[in-house]
């Protein structure tokens, strides 16, 4: 297995992945619309804001096929803020992450997420924010295991 940064030629596979994302949070959450309306496109989009920002898209590959996919931004606070200290203005953001069910256990989310992380160190940042559904038990204790620790607390009304 290896990781490399996002190329057109995975595309099929990489939606693969999007879509498994996807169909795995619809479990958790009612929000969610169904994957075959939105994997192509919700990848696209990635594809385009890594391109328009610093950002990566890093693919785990296995017999050519993707096998693991993370996304991970540098992003900042809002300019002009004052509640956080200078160095913690700038971080580093994870918005998608999956593996195929075929390789979890594997080391293969574990060398995703060391890609990302040693992505946003060449870049300067100190910290790496991610957020996860709060009823994905397993992905919270993945991240738990690997130094995350929770930080903030959304919390939502549908009214």
């Amino acid at each position: 297995m290896k990781i490399i940064e996002y190329d057109g030629k995975h595309r099929e596979s990489a939606i693969e992945l999007m879509c498994l994302l996807q169909e795995h949070e619809r479990r958790l959450s009612s929000d969610r619309p169904p994957s075959n309306e939105i994997s192509a496109g919700q990848l696209d989009y990635l594809v385009a804001a890594v391109g328009n920002s610093i950002g990566k898209i890093f693919l785990a590959i296995e017999s050519a096929q993707a096998v693991g996919l993370i996304v991970v931004f540098r992003d900042n606070e809002h300019p002009g803020t004052q509640h956080v200290y200078p160095e913690y203005l700038q971080y580093g953001l994870i918005t998608d992450f999956v593996v195929a069910e075929s390789h979890r256990g594997s080391s293969v989310a574990s060398e995703l997420l060391q890609h990302a992380e040693d992505f946003c160190h060449s870049h300067g940042l100190s910290i790496v924010k991610l957020s996860v559904l709060h009823t994905n038990a397993v992905a919270r204790s993945f991240y738990e295991k690997k130094g995350y620790l929770p930080y903030e607390m959304v919390y939502r009304k549908v009214i």
